[in-house]
C-alpha cells in the first residue's frame, strides 16, 4: 500500500516522510486517534516507505522487491500482531500465529476494517479477545530473528490496548530492551488503556479523524455516488470506516431521519397517536437497526445545539432531502433540554442493549421528550 493510497492525511504523511529521511524514528512508535481503521492502512504505508529500495521523495516505488512482497503480505521482515481469542482445540500457548493465514487473507482484502469485522471473519465473534503473554512472547521472537533482506525488522501491532496485564508487563521489558535495527508500530484508539510505562517508551504520533469533505471524496473515489457520499461522509464522525458502511446503507438512515421527524412532531405536540406509531416503527427494526438509530438521534440533536450555541445553520443533507427544517427544531433546543435528550436516549441505547423491553423503554423516552422539548431555557 503506498501513503498516496490514505485518503487526506497529507501534513501527517509530510512529516513521517521527514522523520525517516533524518532518520528521527524511534525504535517504538504509537500511532493513536479515533479510528484504527485510518491508523492500521497508514502504518502499512510507511513501514512499505521505510522498507522500500527505492523510494521517491513522498512514497515508495511500488515496483521494487520489498514493495511487491509487502502488496503481497510476504515480506518476511514484516510481522503482525493482534487480538484474538481462545478457539476449541486451540493449543495451550495460543499466540497469533494460529489465526496468521486468517489475518493475512483478510487484511488483503480489507484495507479498512474495524475489530468486529475481523472477529467474524475469524469466527471469534462475541468472544473476549485480548492478547496475551504468549503473543508477547512470539513478538519477541520474530524481532530477536536476524533480518532476512539485511534491513529494518517491523512489527504492527494492531489494538495494542488488547494487551492483558501479564502480557503488558512483558511487553515493558521488549521495549526496554528493543532489538537491533528493529520498529514496533502500535495501532491504538485508546492509547489512555496502556500502561503509562509503555506510552513513555513511545514515540506518539497522532492521526486526526477526518473532514467531511475528506470521505465525501473517498467515496466519490469508490464509486458512491455524489448524494450518498455527501450524507454518508455529513453522518460518519470522521471516520472512514462508518462512511463506508453508511454509504452501503443510505436507505436506511433516509428511514431513521424519517422516523425522527415524525418523532419529534409527535413529542412536541404531544400527540399521544404519533408517538406510539413511531414506537412500533421503532420496535419493528433489528437490533442493529435500533442502535443505528439512536445514535442518528443523539447525533440529530448534538447537530442542532451547536448550530443553536454556536448561531450556526442547523443544515444537514439528510433531512434537507427529506424536506425537515432542522433549524426549526434547534431552536426549541438549550443547554439543558438537550443535554438531558442526549442522556435519555443514551440511557434508552443501554437499556436495549441489555435487551429491555423496546416498546416500554422508548414509550417512556418519547414521553420525557415530550415534556423536555416544552422546557423553558
Amino acid at each position: 500500500m503506498h501513503l498516496k493510497d490514505i485518503p487526506a492525511l497529507a501534513e501527517l504523511k509530510e512529516q513521517l516522510i521527514r522523520s525517516a529521511t533524518s532518520n528521527r524514528n524511534g525504535h517504538a512508535l504509537l500511532f493513536h486517534g479515533s479510528s484504527a481503521a485510518l491508523i492500521f492502512p497508514l502504518v502499512k504505508a510507511y513501514c512499505q516507505f521505510l522498507a522500500c529500495e527505492y523510494p521517491t521523495e513522498n512514497d515508495s516505488c511500488g515496483h521494487c522487491s520489498h514493495c511487491i512482497q509487502l502488496k503481497q503480505n510476504s515480506y518476511p521482515d514484516l510481522h503482525y500482531s493482534f487480538p484474538f481469542a481462545n478457539k476449541d482445540k486451540a493449543p495451550k500457548s495460543l499466540n497469533a500465529d494460529y489465526f496468521m493465514r486468517e489475518w493475512l487473507d483478510f487484511i488483503k482484502e480489507r484495507n479498512f476494517f474495524g475489530l468486529n469485522d475481523w472477529l467474524d471473519h475469524a469466527a471469534l465473534t462475541g468472544k473476549s479477545a485480548l492478547i496475551n503473554v504468549h503473543e508477547v512472547r512470539r513478538i519477541n521472537e520474530k524481532l530477536n530473528y536476524k533480518s532476512y533482506g539485511g534491513g529494518k525488522k517491523f512489527v504492527i501491532i494492531y489494538l495494542p490496548e488488547y494487551l492483558n496485564i501479564s502480557a503488558s508487563n512483558k511487553f515493558l521489558k521488549t521495549l526496554e530492551e528493543p532489538s537491533d535495527n528493529s520498529m514496533i508500530f502500535l495501532v491504538s484508539e485508546k492509547p489512555e488503556n496502556l500502561l503509562q510505562t509503555i506510552t513513555s517508551r513511545c514515540q506518539k504520533v497522532y492521526v486526526p479523524p477526518l473532514k467531511n469533505a475528506d470521505i465525501e471524496q473517498f467515496l466519490m473515489s469508490q464509486g458512491v455516488d455524489n448524494e450518498t457520499s455527501k450524507i454518508s461522509a455529513s453522518l460518519a464522525n470522521g471516520s472512514i470506516l462508518e462512511g463506508l458502511q453508511i454509504s452501503k446503507n443510505n436507505q436506511s438512515y433516509i428511514g431513521y431521519a424519517q422516523l425522527f421527524q415524525n418523532w419529534m412532531r409527535g413529542c412536541y405536540s404531544a400527540k399521544t397517536r404519533e408517538i406510539f406509531t413511531f414506537v412500533d416503527e421503532f420496535a419493528k427494526l433489528g437490533k442493529d437497526q435500533q442502535r443505528e438509530a439512536l445514535q442518528f438521534f443523539m447525533d440529530t440533536i448534538e447537530l442542532s445545539l451547536k448550530a443553536v450555541t454556536k448561531q450556526e445553520s442547523a443544515n444537514h443533507p439528510l433531512f434537507t432531502q427529506i424536506g425537515f427544517k432542522l433549524g426549526g427544531f434547534a431552536s426549541v433546543l438549550h443547554f439543558q433540554n438537550s443535554k438531558e435528550a442526549y442522556e435519555v436516549l443514551s440511557n434508552a441505547n443501554h437499556d436495549l442493549r441489555r435487551n429491555g423491553n423496546v416498546k416500554l423503554i422508548m414509550s417512556d423516552v418519547s414521553f420525557k421528550f415530550s415534556n423536555l422539548l416544552r422546557m423553558k431555557a
